[in-house]
């Protein structure tokens, strides 16, 4: 069997890098998206929205959403990626994104949503942010009123 030369070596060190880094973003974006999603289960407003890029175009809409969705009940929230491509800086996911909205009084019909959320992050520093969710509306709060 042939030596594998130095500069072999190095390409071989560089790729397996490279694998692995990749594999990191993918694992690194979806523990994002999932922490998002169990933000909501905890009804907590501010750990969905702190991982929004500032600039991220309908964050302002949904600064006024998530406390008024969380009002509106317990929430159940759980999300499947369906799509995950990109590289170690940018990626751009499909997001199978389920949710169910109870009234812990009882008062109000049981809400379920489910649709797919296309979604792009950044890696922006140490962080990923989220700086695009379409449809931001699968996020407004319900309208009704309770009995």
């Amino acid at each position: 069997m042939p030596a594998i030369g130095p500069s072999c070596r190095v390409s071989l060190v560089v790729l397996a890098l490279a694998v692995g880094t990749r594999a990191d973003s993918d694992a690194d974006v979806v523990d994002l998206i999932g922490s998002m999603a169990a933000a909501l289960s905890d009804n907590n407003a501010a750990g969905f929205l702190d991982k929004l890029d500032k600039a991220m175009p309908g964050r302002d809409r949904l600064r006024e959403a998530i406390p008024a969705l969380l009002q509106q009940g317990q929430i159940a929230s759980s999300v499947e990626p369906l799509r995950n491509e990109g590289d170690d800086t940018k990626r751009k996911l499909d997001l199978d994104w389920y949710m169910e909205i109870s009234d812990p009084d009882g008062d109000a019909p049981l809400i379920r949503r489910r649709q797919v959320i296309k979604c792009r992050v950044e890696k922006q520093g140490k962080h990923w942010r989220v700086v695009s969710l379409d449809p931001v509306s699968f996020f407004d709060p319900e309208n009704y009123t309770k009995k």
